[in-house]
């Protein structure tokens, strides 16, 4: 059976069945043909929630093993029977005033979502500006901070790659500011993601931004 190759960009439609694509030297290419996060993109199922500054100190909910129900400013939820994991692909923390803590920011999880309603300063958006957000996740992004009403306490999935050292706003601006989760969270329906810190820091203030695909079960 011969494999037959075609040289050069191929537009398919749905549905249909292409050849494999060769090199002008019979070469199979294998490379990826855009980035690596466009299939999904384009196809609206990939979500981003913001919060540009949080307004107080650290809140007692994004510490490391929060109690239960504590006043969160940033959260990420997926409701029981949604139907879809949520693949966590970067997450951004940015260092605004004050002095953070050491070591840095971690991933955090609640075994129970909130019971809260969705309360968002910023309201989950598409990452396909032509396309209207259909997230089925929940979230807080409260500057202030509201409880988690219905969650339990947090529990530590792994540290962040971010920012390692204790420091003033100012001496963080060189600093690794968004992790490329690249899908190796996943928070499956009916658990809860909460970034966590060892400590509030010294009036320290900054800016959350999550950023996850949604995927059938």
């Amino acid at each position: 059976m011969l494999t037959e190759q075609k040289v050069g960009i191929q537009n398919g439609a749905e549905a249909t069945l292409n050849p494999t694509r060769g090199s002008r030297i019979g070469g199979l290419v294998v490379a990826n043909g855009q980035g690596a996060h466009y299939e999904a993109a384009s196809r609206g199922t990939i979500f981003s929630l913001v919060l540009t500054a949080w307004s107080t100190t650290i809140a007692a909910g994004n510490i490391n093993a929060a109690a239960a129900a504590a006043s969160t400013q940033f959260a990420l939820w997926n409701p029981v029977g949604s139907g879809k994991n949520l693949s966590l692909l970067k997450f951004g923390v940015w260092p605004i005033s004050g002095t953070a803590p050491v070591p840095p920011v971690f991933h955090s999880y609640s075994v129970t979502p909130p019971s809260i309603d969705t309360s968002v300063v910023n309201p989950i958006t598409c990452n396909n500006p032509g396309l209207a957000s259909s997230s089925v996740a929940r979230a807080l992004a409260s500057a202030a901070g509201a409880n988690l009403t219905g969650s339990t306490a947090l529990k530590i999935i792994r540290a962040a790659d971010l920012f390692i050292t204790a420091g003033t706003a100012a001496n963080l601006g060189g600093f690794k500011v968004q992790e490329n989760i690249d899908g190796d969270i996943v928070i499956p329906p009916g658990i809860c993601w909460v970034p966590t810190w060892i400590a509030a820091g010294t009036t320290f203030l900054g800016g959350y931004s999550i950023t996850w695909e949604e995927i059938p079960v």
